[in-house]
């Protein structure tokens, strides 16, 4: 059993981190940032999660402010789920815009 884990995306420390390829942290065609959806990636969104995208006339900005509560009376069944995967993404568009911002200070 080895006694230390390796991690395959951690280079040896030989090597050099390339640039950052923005693309692998994407789950699909949509922006990696919610914030910047229009209309038409809200309704994408929606519509491949089940959803009626014409309960969602709206922006990423304006999904920003909705609750879990406004989600679930736009899709009774499903709308927590939708909440839950709205929430991840934003969650990780902003974790990736500090590290961003942490490293350009330095």
């Amino acid at each position: 059993m080895p006694t230390q884990a390796r991690c395959d995306r951690v280079p040896p420390p030989h090597a050099k981190w390339d640039a950052l390829d923005l693309r692998v942290l994407q789950e699909d065609d949509l922006p990696l940032d919610p914030r910047t959806w229009g209309r038409p990636e809200v309704g994408t969104w929606v519509s491949r999660r089940g959803g009626l995208p014409e309960r969602f006339p709206m922006n990423g900005k304006a999904l920003c402010l909705m609750s879990k509560d406004m989600f679930a009376s736009r899709v009774p069944l499903n709308g927590h789920i939708l909440y839950q995967d709205f929430r991840r993404r934003l969650s990780k568009a902003l974790a990736l815009q500090e590290l961003i911002e942490k490293i350009s200070t330095n």
